[in-house]
């Protein structure tokens, strides 16, 4: 059956399963054209929150994006996808070498086959604005609730500040 379906597959990326001996292997192959890229070989970058826009279609040479299934890096040639981003640090490698770091809540990554990627995010702030101290209350205050939960709603909304003070933590170099 899913070879079948391999042979009527169209885009820039099909990702596939084929069976083989009971287990699944994805199989990634690419369309004989790409899409149309930028000329000057950069990756087009917006970065949003609600309030504000940081960053509209700027040229950068990489994106460091802290996702839910891990870090990963973005280039021009990504292959197109919808990511979730988990609270961390949102890279930003410009051409020129410097390197802006951000600390996002969580969010969504979107990059595109022309070579652009658009970054929704919850929360955004500098990683060099973020108080050592203020994260390091925030670790020992979302800790005690998450021991002292009596419900599991209580455990779960702990955890997350939890988690996201530990995300800060590591971004400023606090130690746990």
């Amino acid at each position: 059956m899913f070879k079948n379906f391999i042979g009527r597959t169209s885009g820039l990326v099909r990702s596939s399963m084929i069976n083989n001996n009971n287990s699944y292997i994805t199989k990634r192959t690419f369309a004989s054209e790409g899409a149309a890229v930028n000329a000057d070989d950069l990756l087009s970058f917006s970065f949003m929150v609600p309030h504000q826009i940081l960053f509209k279609n700027k040229k950068v040479q990489m994106l460091t994006l802290p996702g839910a299934r891990g870090v990963f890096g973005v280039l021009k040639n990504h292959i197109p996808k919808i990511a979730e981003l988990k609270p961390g640090v949102v890279q930003v490698h410009h051409e020129s070498g410097d390197v802006d770091k951000y600390f996002i809540s969580g969010g969504f990554a979107f990059i595109n086959p022309d070579a652009s990627c658009y970054i929704n995010a919850v929360e955004a702030v500098p990683v060099d604005q973020l108080d050592a101290n203020e994260v390091k209350n925030g670790l020992a205050r979302y800790t005690q609730l998450y021991n002292e939960a009596s419900d599991e709603a209580a455990k779960a909304t702990a955890l997350i500040g939890l988690e996201a003070h530990q995300q800060m933590a590591y971004a400023c170099g606090v130690s746990l």
